[in-house]
Order: C-alpha cells, then structure tokens, then sequence
C-alpha cells in the first residue's frame, strides 16, 4: 500500500496496517517535525482515543499537552461561565489539544518504527499508474530524482488539495459553499477559568471564540467569523483579530494579558464537501475523503477515525482484488455512517451559528 501523506490520517493508518503485518510506503512533501495550518483539539472517543490504539497516548500527554477533563461555555458577552462535562469523551474520560507539529512528528515516527513501513519524507506525489481502469502504482519525485512504485492500493491522505483525488477523478457527492473563516494564535500565560482544565467556547452573535490549552504551556486562541467580518478583517489581521477577541468579554482582558508567540495565522473561506473515497485501487482518508468548514473542529478527529475505519476493513480483507472491493465498501459505509452527520450539523450551522443558542 502507498499512502500519500503522511499526517494524522496517513501516519496512523500507515501505523496500524504496518501493526498487522501490510507493507506500507508513507510519503509526504514534508519532512518531520513541520507544522501545518491547522488548530488541534480532539475529543476522547475520537482522536484521543486513537493515540492511545496506537500506543502513544502517554507521548502526547508528556509534550505538557493537560487532560481537558471539563468544557467552559459562555454566551452573548457573558463572562460566567456554564462548565459542562468535556465533548464525546468516550471511554478515555477527556479531550486533548495538542499542536500539529509535535502531533505529527509524533505520529509519523510511531507508523515508521515497522520494518515493513516505509518512510519517504520530501517526496512528492506526481500522478497514478492506471491499467486497466485500476490504480496499480504511482509516479514520485524525491530530491529531483523520478521514482515509479507499483502498489496495491493507493491511498489520498493529503488534505484539502488532494492530488491523489484529482489524479484518480473522485467525485464529489455533496458540497456546500464557503461560508466562514477561522483566525488563531498561540499565547503563553492564558489564565486558567477555573481549577480544572478544559476548553472555553465565547459565543457572540454570529461568530464563537475559542480557547484550546495546548502542550508546552500554551494555549491556542482562535475565532470563526462570518463572510462580511472576514472582509472586515483581511485587511489588518493581527490588529483585527485582537479586536474580535476583545470583544469577548470573558476572553478579551485575560488574551491581553497573555505573551503572544507566533503571529496570527488563518483559513479563509472553502468549500467543504464529501468526496467518493474508494475506486479501483484507490482510497481517500482524512480531508482529501471529507472536509467541513473549521468552525465545528472535526478535523482531527475525523481523519483519526477514518483512517482506523480504512486500516481495520483493509486488515479484514487483506489487499487482493477479491476481497478489497468488499473492503473498500465496507470502509465507505463507516466513513458516511460516522462523518456525515457531523457533516450536516456543521455546514448546517456554518450559515449563521447564533441558531446554536436556539438548539
């Protein structure tokens, strides 16, 4: 199997089917540790609970990443907050934020540690082999040099771009227009709300503010905004975003009172969608399979989910061509049966989230 990307989906996918014995090539453009626009908070049923299939649960908790064991919610400027229990924390008990780049290297070094787990860093993906309608290999490059590898199943695990979805022409089931964008930045000194840990959501009007306290003291501040406020912001992101956090009355005096580290960084508005994620010798998992607008943070856990969904049906049926349509399918059903509808909600919602205080 050649999986190209190598993040959360592809690095936990390539870890568990090289746990089952499946020889794997994992490549990426990058080299690890590298970071990506990305916030990063994961519930314990989900995304937490996949670390810990893979062993290095205990890893994340040791890059100072805390138990968020509680979620704080505050509504239409209030400063009290209601604390409620954390999101979908299964069997785990919490959720966890963690930054994508200690994640990452996390997870890529875990799925390269299988001898029958290849790992090519700085590799980049040029396009599919096709015979006889099927995917049986794919055209890299690395460090200027061509490379052909024949392979049983191609797998898309790299994001929104996907060019493993273009090159195998996967469809577009459903799609929904852009409608928001999403602004964060890393702070160190937050002020806790409270003894226990946990993530804070501001919401006001038609936009939500967040707070994910993350690994090495630090905390992620984002916020998501409507169309017309992102025009209103593009031309002075930093100073904008302050403003928008100020205006967050339970959020604003303990934001600047904290070191900023890193500038402001952004996702504009995009489209999100459902792509088909199967054909004949391929697959796609994480955002190149599904990807809805930020706002709801179901990245991670998505492309955690997902890729054990994609492992534990490849692992079933093998890689033959016999059984991998039966696989692939049966992978297909769990993907829709788990991310649509949280699909729906979020693209749902996306339009105008003050309707979250109505439902």
């Amino acid at each position: 199997m050649l999986i190209v990307g190598a993040r959360v989906a592809g690095a936990t996918l390539a870890a568990i089917a090289g746990d089952g014995g499946l020889d794997v090539v994992l490549v990426d453009t990058a080299t690890f540790p590298s970071t990506t626009l990305s916030t990063h908070f994961f519930r314990g049923q989900w995304g937490v609970s996949a670390l810990e299939r893979l062993g290095v649960l205990d890893d994340a908790l040791g890059l100072g990443a805390p138990k968020l064991v509680c979620q704080y919610d505050y509504s239409e400027g209030t400063e009290t907050a209601q604390v409620s229990p954390p999101q979908d924390p299964g069997a785990i008990g919490f959720c966890l934020s963690v930054r994508r780049e200690p994640l990452d290297d996390l997870l890529v070094r875990r799925a390269a540690r299988q001898n029958n787990v290849t790992l090519l860093e700085g590799t980049r993906f040029g396009g599919a082999i096709i015979s006889d309608d099927r995917v049986v290999g794919a055209k890299l490059q690395r460090g200027g040099e061509p490379l052909e590898v024949t392979c049983r199943l191609l797998v898309g695990a790299d994001g929104r771009r996907s060019a493993v979805a273009k090159a195998v022409r996967a469809e577009i089931e459903m799609s929904d227009p852009p409608m928001r964008a999403l602004y964060y930045q890393y702070v160190r000194g937050f002020p806790a709300p409270g003894e226990q840990a946990g993530p804070e959501f501001s919401l006001r009007g038609d936009e939500v503010a967040y707070v994910f306290p993350s690994d090495d003291s630090l905390s992620c501040i984002a916020v998501s905004v409507n169309m017309q406020r992102f025009a209103a912001m593009r031309g002075s992101i930093a100073t904008s975003f302050r403003s928008v956090i100020d205006e967050h009355p339970a959020l604003g005096r303990r934001f600047d009172a904290a070191t900023p580290e890193g500038r402001v960084l952004g996702c504009g508005p995009e489209l999100s969608y459902v792509r088909v994620p199967v054909g004949p010798g391929w697959a796609l998992v994480g955002d190149a399979s599904i990807h809805q607008d930020p706002w709801s943070g179901r990245g991670i856990d998505f492309a955690a989910t997902h890729a054990t969904y994609l492992a534990d049906a490849l692992l079933d049926g093998a890689l033959n061509e016999t059984t991998q349509v039966k696989s692939l399918h049966r992978y297909h059903m769990r993907r829709d049966e788990h991310g649509l509808p949280g699909y729906r909600e979020t693209t749902e919602f996306a339009a105008d989230l003050r309707r979250l205080s109505e439902s």
